[in-house]
Formats: C-alpha cells, sequence, structure tokens
C-alpha cells in the first residue's frame, strides 16, 4: 500500500511539473522580444504582463535595465497561482535621465519556488524616443 501511494505522489507531482513547465509569459506589447517606443519624459511605467500555464507555487522576477545597467529588481510571489495571473509592476524612472537613442530592458522570468526552474522568460525592449505630451 505505502508503494502504492508513493507512485501515486510521484506521478501526480512530475505531472504538476510538466504542466508547469508549459508556463507562458506575455507582455502587453507583444511576443517576448517586442520593441516599443518609450517617450524620454515617461516618468512612471507600468510593466503589465498576463501569465498562463502556471500550477504550481512560483515566483515572478522582474528587471530592468537602463542602457544595460540594472535599475530595478521587483519580485512577486504567486502561491496559488490561477489558470491566468495578471501582473503589474510600476516602475519608477522619473530620475533616470532618459534621453532619445537611450534603452531600457525589462526581463521578466517566473521561476519555480520548489524547484528554482527557471519556467519561462519575457523580454521588452523600451526604445527611448523624443518627449511626447506629458506622463
Amino acid at each position: 500500500m505505502k508503494q502504492t501511494l508513493l507512485v501515486v505522489a510521484l506521478v501526480v507531482g512530475v505531472s504538476n511539473v510538466a504542466s508547469a513547465q508549459g508556463m507562458e509569459i506575455h507582455n502587453r506589447y507583444g511576443a517576448s522580444g517586442t520593441h516599443f517606443d518609450l517617450p524620454a519624459n515617461t516618468q512612471n511605467f507600468n510593466y503589465g504582463a498576463t501569465i498562463t500555464g502556471g500550477t504550481l507555487a512560483y515566483k515572478i522576477l522582474l528587471q530592468v535595465y537602463h542602457n544595460d545597467v540594472l535599475k530595478g529588481v521587483f519580485i512577486k510571489i504567486v502561491a496559488l497561482p490561477p489558470a491566468e495571473y495578471q501582473y503589474s509592476q510600476n516602475i519608477t524612472m522619473g530620475a533616470w535621465g532618459l534621453k532619445p537613442g537611450d534603452k531600457v530592458t525589462f526581463i521578466c522570468t517566473a521561476v519555480g519556488l520548489a524547484l528554482g526552474n527557471i519556467l519561462d522568460v519575457d523580454y521588452l525592449h523600451g526604445d527611448v524616443v523624443e518627449p511626447q505630451g506629458t506622463f
């Protein structure tokens, strides 16, 4: 009986890990690697993504770079993942001195809490352009 329970637990555990590896992160601008125009006078930017396919607890790690210099790291734990998780993070960048031609890179990574394995990564590239309107 113990062996049967162990086998069932192992099968369930392996199937959950396999399901979690089907996770996908979709930023609000398009597929991973998408570029968008980011006005130089942007004070605050709201990074948004939809995360699907998570079945086990995971953390979202968002790293933000300005011209390849790390400017921010944001971590969110998702202990009980829904079928579709809406992730949002406000990033204050008014003091960064953005200039046309700069680049801001957002790297959003989903990491399994149990094993520390990377479940998915999404890259979003902000190409800094001339200031526009009021932000």
